[in-house]
């Protein structure tokens, strides 16, 4: 129980606390107002020092810097009685931060290059490139690829810096769709951070060859992905007619195809709709892989058309997505069954298991069509910040780029090397169905390490055909940074 005593002295000391905050308080009120003051002294005694150095050198009273004496007096800045003024730093001023990083960014290669004043997006690239003489899209130390090149031109053109082409992860780049050795694309899609630089398509272009060019470029979100964002991928195959002709008959120019052939042809390629197990269209998957499981949502053979005395066709194949040799070994199993060498019933066997000699047809004339975003138009094409990934107003592009150097390519490579024809030869030389699983790695192992077709040397097509993808001694002693140098000095 607390007594009155004890309460008064409490109020004691609670009053006589109150006293000692608020002597040390107004002390440093006291202490604060004098340095301001003589803060402001020193400001003034500097300003009329400056303005009679200026009225001696003959300049005049304003110079561009407020002093004192022009401040309102309601300004609420105590030391120079105006409104503070917020610090400009110049990013693009030599020494600051950013010019320095460029400058350590373009150390190696182009000591001139600059940083560009443009912000830097996510972005999205249609591509079209011919094959021919590229040992495949995708980056592979010591040889000569697509992505070598492309990347070496967006640096040339000022769109990225150095260190995002040696580091793709930097600028968090990702390309739609793999094509294997010889395999071209009209309209394969790229992602990655640039610089919004003017001009970007013409001054990336001119910095690439004729047979790779970047069609078109659209802003997209931060974290779009072109490999995960694609719903679906188009691939079409070009082959001469006299492919689906039975083996008993003579495959001549001249030959034309009938409307028995070509609904054959129909049958067995929508045989392929729908989700099959492809572990025997591909190498080293088993059965119970859940990854050998494939969508395809449209399998068809397109109209014909005569080229060079040779009658022409297009097989368009479109699914969820492929794995390596998938399509050329759909191709290979669909053609022998056509021509009379496997039956029917191979298709429904090939999807069991077990494994199954399947052939693989070349890749010259394996062309990348097409890439789809449905889900990702959908959600946002339509928000108004961003661009649906429709690329209509660039087909006629597109086309004409086919025309030009994709289709020239595929006929003179059978007018020359009889590409297809040779390949049909070896068909029956396959077993087709009756292997062990240790046959049938064997097999795998020795078609991959030797070469099939090898065309003359000088042709057309000497690093087009179906060769093996296994590097040479030579080619292997080619390190990663020389390859880039070349690209780059080219």
């Amino acid at each position: 129980m607390i007594t009155r005593p004890i309460l008064q002295t409490l109020r004691g000391l609670h009053l006589l606390l109150h006293t000692v905050r608020t002597s040390n308080t107004r002390l440093k009120m006291e202490a604060t107002t004098s340095a301001e003051e003589s803060k402001l002294q020193t400001k003034t005694e500097d300003t009329q020092s400056c303005s009679k150095g200026q009225e001696e050198l003959g300049t005049g009273p304003n110079t561009g810097e407020a002093t004192s004496a022009d401040t309102p007096s309601g300004s609420n800045d105590v030391t120079t009685g105006g409104k503070v003024k917020k610090r400009h730093r110049d990013t693009n001023k030599e020494g600051s931060f950013r010019w320095k990083k460029a400058k350590v960014q373009s150390q190696g290669a182009d000591p001139n290059w600059e940083r560009p004043t443009a912000k830097k997006r996510k972005v999205a690239c249609l591509v079209a490139y011919s094959g021919v003489g590229y040992m495949g899209m995708q980056r592979n130390q010591g040889f000569k690829t697509i992505e070598e090149d492309l990347l070496a031109a967006f640096y040339k053109a000022g769109a990225i810096p150095k260190d995002h082409m040696d580091c793709m992860q930097k600028m968090h780049f990702q390309r739609c769709a793999r094509t294997d050795k010889g395999v071209s694309a009209a309209g394969q899609i790229v992602s990655l951070k640039m610089y919004m630089i003017d001009d970007a398509i013409k001054k990336i272009n001119d910095f690439l060859v004729e047979t790779i060019r970047v069609i078109g470029i659209k802003r997209t979100t931060n974290g779009f992905d072109s490999k995960n964002a694609c719903d679906a991928r188009t691939y079409m195959y070009v082959l001469p007619t006299y492919s689906f002709a039975p083996t008993k008959e003579e495959t001549e120019q001249d030959f034309r195809v009938t409307a028995d052939i070509m609904g054959k042809v129909n049958d067995v390629l929508s045989a392929y709709k729908g989700t099959h197990n492809f572990h025997n269209f591909t190498s080293g998957k088993k059965f119970k892989d859940p990854s050998a499981k494939r969508y395809i949502i449209e399998s068809k053979c397109k109209d014909t058309f005569v080229e060079d005395e040779i009658e022409w066709t297009v097989i368009s194949i479109k699914g969820q997505s492929f794995m390596i040799h998938q399509i050329r070994k759909m191709i290979g199993m669909m053609l022998a069954i056509v021509r009379g060498l496997a039956p029917r019933s191979m298709l429904e066997k090939a999807w069991q298991e077990g494994k199954c000699d399947i052939p693989k047809a070349p890749g010259l004339g394996l062309v990348l069509d097409k890439v789809h975003f449905d889900y990702y138009n959908r959600k946002y094409g339509g928000d108004g910040l961003h661009e649906a990934l429709e690329w209509d107003e660039h087909q006629e592009t597109v086309e004409k780029f086919k025309e030009k150097y994709i289709y020239p390519t595929i006929v003179k490579a059978e007018r020359e090397d009889r590409v297809m024809q040779r390949w049909l030869s070896t068909l029956p030389l396959h077993r087709y169905e009756g292997l062990s699983e240790e046959e049938a790695d064997k097999l795998d192992q020795e078609r991959e390490g030797t070469t099939e077709l090898t065309p003359e040397p000088g042709s057309a097509v000497e690093s087009s055909t179906d060769t093996s993808d296994v590097p040479t001694k030579d080619e292997m002693s080619i390190s990663h940074e020389d390859a880039m140098k070349q690209a780059v000095d080219s």
